[in-house]
Order: structure tokens, then C-alpha cells, then sequence
């Protein structure tokens, strides 16, 4: 079965809500929200899986594979292996030797996703999975096959429990033309596309509070290690990404010696980085670790936003005597102490952070794919990306519109997303919207057109010729149309 047909997404779930389950593996797996349906010429199958009720030693591993089957047919679904703690330690290993070897595991053998069997963590996730349809898979049953992993000298078993019933979604629905669109303004109102975008770098930043001066480095550390791990696996479980930077900058709160707070900080920064590189959660991307050891800028906004006493002689204090000629004495001097006991109970916990940027690239996603992360809920689509996903549907259906409406929400500085979000509110007649989206723009060749159209359904004919002939000089076939109308 080749990977480049099938489409997984697993995501950890809050407390499951109440359902109907189907029990799996001796009665220790549950699986509930059994949902199957067919869009794009996709069949998706979802359920959650819980399996907290699991017995699983630490040294062993059970393996989920789903299993449609018909009385002609086979598909095993992509697998989950949940490992024990242990067993998921060896598995780590295993993993970064290969690596370092460069022998990846083959594709065949290799589980979609692995987990680790951890009490510590709720032990339940969505199982969401896209598959090409075939006509036999409307009367298949879905299995869930649990294999054990034979370890310790156990003999391996399989079971085989059946999840669901006659696999039969419904009828796909073809997208119609939105209640509210008049079609005669679909061919007045012009669209734009954006210019293709090569691989380009992307960011994702972030924040990691270490305010609580009780933690130990080592605890710090681990605090810092999880966030950016989970930072970096967002990132990375988006189709074709490659990490290219990862950038952390310590920030230090000034209480205390300014040089003693200089040497912890460059002491820390070094310290942190080697426990990354040590817990290989960076791999071989580089990174870069700094440390401000006294944030004064900081300070000052949290300051600035504060209602605390003699707030504009702390802000005075900060402003005009350098650090270096006792600006923290002053501070501890003023009103007996009074609010620089504010500072530090109030503002310099919020003031030690660390702060990450990750940079990276990613490919463009093909028309299935932008489809499928639109549908499940996804913003990390680019402006041209959210454009192939419109264009995939009818103009004018409910699928483009919202697209391209949500594409003009998430950039909200794109000319071509404004003008082509202005386009769809016009042709619903919804001048209000059309003008939010449209007026920063007006000046804009682009917009010449839908400005016109704007103006014309807002009553000012006058307006709209002058909007409609800057349109047709500039080759917009819909504004020469719209001249012959008015004329």
C-alpha cells in the first residue's frame, strides 16, 4: 500500500465525550465516534481510540492496524504502535542509530505513528485516516487488528475485533452555488491570483515562562525541552516541512549583582543548549541560544500596563540612571522598599522567559491535501494555497467562498485576499462587507473593478464609471462589460 495514498492524523483528545464504544484487545481498548464519509473521491474513516484501560508491561508494545475488509477485498490501514516505557527508550535508540547510519526503517514495517503507553498523559487520540474509494468498500466491515509484540519470550498473538459495520457513507454531495450569490454579478466581479511561491522560510515563535525562581536549572530545562518539543512537532507534522533554524533567547529578570547575573546568564545559555543537543530534540538543525541577562524593556512595558504605587517615579528611575550607577539601589530605596517589592513578586516573574523562533520550510501542498487540513480545522495553509483549494471548487459554491473569506481573515495585509474576499460579498450583494475588505485598497489597479461594482451598488453611477474605465484601461475584461451595461 503506497504511502502517498493514504493521509493520517492522530491528535491527542481532551476527556471523550460519552459514546457508544466498541471494545478491542481483551476488552482493554475502546474505540467510539465511528464516523465514515466520502468527499473528493476520499473515504474517511474516523473513530477515537482510548485505551487507558491498556495493560501493557513496560517492556512491551501492542500494534493498532485497522482493517477494512468485504468478501473480495483487504486494505490494512495505517498502523499505530503504543510502546511501554521502556520498549519506547529502546525504540528512541534503535531510531537514532539507524539514523546516524543512514538506514531507515523500510516503509513496510515502519508504523504511521508511534506512542508511548505513558499514565502520566491521557491515553486516547483520534484516529483519522484518508483512503482512495472503491466500490467494494461500501459493504466492507472494519476490523481493528491488535498484535502483540512477542517480547521477553512471550509468544506474539493477534486479535481481530470487529470496530464497525457496513461501511457505507454517504452519497458524496457536489458543492451547489451559495444561497444569496447572484450569478450575474459572478461574471462582473474579478478574481485575482497570487504569484507562485517558491519555498520560502516560515516562523513559528513562542514563549516559555521560567519565572519561578525555585526550579532548578535542570528543571528549567526540562520545562523549556517539552514546550520546543512540542513547538517543533507541530511544525514537523505538516506535510514536506524542513527545519532550517531554531533561535532561543533567554531573558533575566535585574535583581540582583548586574555582572554576577551576566555570568549565570551566559552559564545557562550554554547550559540549556548542550541539554538539547543531548536530548536530540533539534537534531541537526542549528541552533542558537543567547541570554539578556537584565530585561530592563520589559520592565518598563509591564510597568507602563501596571496600576502599582509611585508607578511614574519607578518609570522615572529606570529612564534616567544607568544601570551601572546603582539604578536597582534607587529602586529598593524608594518609599521604603514599597514597590520594588512590587517588582519583584509582580512583574520580574513575568519578565524571566525564554522566548523561540522556528524557522522552516515546506513545500506546496497539492489540491488534496490543502483540502484536507482546510476541512480539518488547519490555518497553516499559504495565501496560494488557499487559493488552489477555492479554485478546486464551483465559483460562487459555498467551499470557495469560505476559502476565500477565511484566506482574507488570516491575511489580512494580502491585496489579492481582500480584493478576492470583496468579490465574494459583492456578489452577495453585501456592500458593508465588500467596503471593509476593499477600502484600504481602492487605490490599487487591482481593485479598480470590484471598487466599481462596489460603488455601482451603493447607487453612485458617477463613481463607478470613473472606477470601471481606470479598470478597463488597465485590461479587466468584467469592467468593459460592466461600461457597455451602464452605457
Amino acid at each position: 500500500m503506497k504511502r502517498s495514498l493514504i493521509h493520517l492524523l492522530l491528535l491527542l483528545l481532551l476527556p471523550a465525550v460519552a459514546a457508544t464504544a466498541q471494545e478491542a484487545y481483551k476488552g482493554q481498548i475502546r474505540v467510539t465516534q465511528k464516523h465514515f464519509t466520502l468527499s473528493g473521491g476520499q473515504l474517511q474513516v474516523n473513530m477515537d481510540v482510548n485505551y487507558e484501560g491498556l495493560d501493557l508491561p513496560s517492556s512491551e508494545s501492542l500494534t493498532l492496524t485497522p482493517i477494512l475488509k468485504s468478501s473480495t477485498h483487504r486494505l490494512a490501514l495505517p498502523s499505530v504502535l503504543i510502546n511501554g516505557t521502556e520498549k519506547q527508550r529502546v525504540y528512541n535508540r534503535k531510531q537514532a542509530l539507524a539514523s546516524r547510519r543512514g538506514t531507515p526503517q523500510p516503509l513496510t514495517s515502519a508504523p504511521s505513528v508511534v506512542l508511548r503507553n505513558d499514565s502520566k498523559t491521557a491515553r486516547r487520540f483520534a484516529y483519522k485516516v484518508s483512503v482512495p474509494y472503491k466500490e467494494w468498500m461500501s459493504d466492507a466491515v472494519l476490523f481493528l487488528q491488535s498484535e502483540e509484540c512477542g517480547c521477553n519470550g512471550k509468544t506474539a498473538r493477534a486479535f481481530e475485533d470487529k470496530i464497525a459495520d457496513n461501511v457505507m457513507p454517504p452519497a458524496e454531495v457536489k458543492p451547489q452555488l451559495d444561497r444569496g450569490i447572484d450569478s450575474r454579478f459572478l461574471s462582473k466581479v474579478n478574481f485575482l491570483s497570487p504569484l507562485p511561491e517558491d519555498k520560502k522560510l516560515r516562523y513559528l515563535r513562542g514563549s516559555v515562562s521560567v519565572g519561578d525562581q525555585r526550579f532548578s536549572e535542570d528543571k528549567q530545562n526540562y520545562e523549556i525541552y517539552y514546550r520546543l518539543r512540542e513547538a517543533l512537532s507541530s511544525v514537523l507534522e505538516q506535510n514536506g516541512t524542513e527545519l532550517a533554524h531554531i533561535q532561543l533567547t533567554g531573558y533575566g529578570a535585574p535583581s540582583g549583582n548586574l555582572r554576577k547575573n551576566e555570568r549565570d546568564a551566559a552559564t545557562r545559555s550554554l547550559s540549556l543548549k548542550n541539554f538539547l543537543r543531548e536530548n536530540r530534540v533539534v537534531g541537526k538543525t542549528p541552533l542558537d541560544v543567547n541570554w539578556i541577562a537584565e530585561d530592563w524593556d520589559s520592565v518598563t512595558n509591564l510597568v507602563k500596563r501596571s496600576d502599582m504605587l509611585f508607578r511614574e517615579a519607578v518609570l522615572d528611575i529606570i529612564s534616567s540612571v544607568d544601570v551601572s550607577k546603582g539604578r536597582e539601589r534607587m529602586l529598593m530605596n524608594l518609599a521604603d522598599g514599597v514597590p520594588y517589592r512590587y517588582l519583584d513578586e509582580r512583574v520580574f516573574p513575568y519578565v524571566r522567559r525564554v522566548d523561540y523562533e522556528i524557522s522552516y520550510t515546506r513545500r506546496p501542498l497539492n489540491t488534496a491535501e490543502g483540502r484536507r487540513l482546510l476541512a480539518a480545522g488547519s490555518h497553516s495553509l499559504s495565501l496560494s494555497e488557499f487559493f488552489a483549494v477555492a479554485n478546486s471548487y464551483p465559483k460562487g459554491s459555498a467551499e470557495y467562498n469560505d476559502a476565500l473569506d477565511l484566506a482574507a481573515r488570516l491575511f489580512p495585509d494580502s491585496p489579492e485576499a481582500n480584493i478576492n474576499a470583496a468579490a465574494v460579498a459583492l456578489s452577495k450583494r453585501d456592500t458593508k462587507r465588500a467596503r471593509h475588505y476593499l477600502e484600504r485598497f481602492a487605490t490599487m489597479p487591482a481593485a479598480y473593478n470590484n471598487m466599481g461594482i462596489l460603488c455601482l451598488l451603493e447607487g453612485n453611477r458617477d463613481k463607478a464609471e470613473v472606477y470601471l474605465e481606470m479598470a478597463a484601461a488597465n485590461g479587466v475584461e468584467q469592467a468593459q462589460e460592466a461600461l457597455l451595461e451602464l452605457r
